[in-house]
């Protein structure tokens, strides 16, 4: 059994969203409504955003076009695009600002001052120490929060419409809702148990900071977190060896954005080599694609339930990957960029990994 194919299922969705890219902004006044409920006045067209949330800059460089328009964002977020395959696309980004945000996330009044952006996106988590500062000086602030899907889905359609770009954020969403349909149709056909994961963060000898709450990519994608199950509500959680020993998950991911520790690092834990999911192979880094932005996301959501039911879904990854940043930034993507995409220096021993997401598929 097989999923859909991609090209077959998303082809009209996908056409429709390629003659939406780079429409003119529009001018007129608007009111958005930002992840706190809170409304914000908006004069459009909009020259200046700054961004300050790590996964955010690369939605607004899909629905935009480019970087014209991104004023500043975090030093972290520069760092990992720089260090990937959007920092190749767009080397422009190496001179967008980072000095008006720590980070931390806590903003540099005085410099953003300065600076006057049109509008500040910034997290809705911490406003005390993060947004009201900015509030308090002047500074017009949206919120944005990635806890949950419709939290995910309500900074697309508000960057859609800070930046006149509404029909091209539907598109977006329209596009994560077939992916999501798709393979919700193929789970429900096939009556499987959930595959039981652990996504590791960061890991420092037999301690472990692992993703506590269930994540929505991981519903979308039909995985169970092994955290979740054990009580955890919290993004990011701190246990030993012994707990994940307990836990017995199915398969265990790295977060890719930590380039300090890889699937190998598992595969030869003294401790953790007692899992199935490491006797097995079991062990990914997951996609250089953020689960979290419009710029890719569905992407991500087609990876996890490829890795997670590998019989079920025959997607081919490399193509999805291809007409995906062909549609979402107008570039076409090298061999070598859709490797680092997909992990393949980094998965390439890991089970299955390179048989299915290789250049021999």
């Amino acid at each position: 059994m097989t999923g859909p194919s991609y090209s077959r299922s998303l082809l009209p969705l996908l056409a429709s969203l390629a003659a939406l890219t780079f429409s003119p902004a529009r001018a007129d006044d608007i009111v958005v409504k930002d992840s706190r409920g809170q409304d914000i006045n908006i004069k459009r067209p909009v020259d200046s955003v700054a961004i300050f949330p790590l996964p955010i800059p690369e939605a607004l460089i899909a629905l935009d076009g480019g970087t014209q328009r991104l004023t500043a964002i975090n030093p972290r977020a520069k760092a990992a695009l720089m260090g990937g395959v959007i920092g190749q696309l767009f080397p422009e980004i190496a001179d967008i600002r980072t000095d008006l945000v720590a980070p931390n996330f806590i903003p540099n009044v005085e410099e953003i001052l300065k600076t006057g952006p049109d509008v500040v996106v910034q997290w809705q988590a911490k406003g005390d120490e993060r947004v009201a500062p900015m509030e308090n000086a002047g500074i017009k602030v949206a919120t944005v929060s990635t806890e949950s899907r419709e939290t995910r889905r309500g900074y697309v359609s508000m960057l859609g419409q800070i930046l006149g770009k509404e029909d091209r954020a539907k598109a977006f969403l329209d596009w994560e809702d077939k992916t999501v349909s798709d393979i919700a149709a193929v789970l429900e056909k096939a009556g499987r148990p959930k595959p039981r994961i652990a996504f590791i963060d960061s890991m420092n000898d037999n301690e472990f900071v692992v993703f506590g709450r269930e994540e929505p990519y991981f519903a979308a994608s039909g995985l169970a977190n092994a955290a979740t199950e054990a009580g955890f509500t919290e993004g990011s959680v701190k246990v030993g060896a012994e707990s994940l020993l307990e836990w017995k998950p199915d398969i265990i991911f790295v977060n890719y954005y930590n380039d300090a520790i890889k699937p190998a690092d598992i595969l030869a834990h003294p401790v953790l080599g007692a899992l199935d999911a490491v006797k097995n192979g079991r062990v990914y880094k997951t996609p250089a694609i953020d689960p979290a932005t419009a710029a890719g996301g569905e992407l991500a959501y087609q990876w996890f339930a490829e890795i997670g039911y590998p019989d079920l879904f025959k997607t081919d990854m490399r193509a999805a990957v291809t007409d995906g940043f062909q549609l979402l930034y107008g570039k076409q993507l090298t061999a070598a960029q859709i490797d680092q995409l997909v992990q393949m220096d980094w998965n390439g021993k890991s089970a299955g990994y390179a048989e299915a997401f290789g250049t021999s598929k």
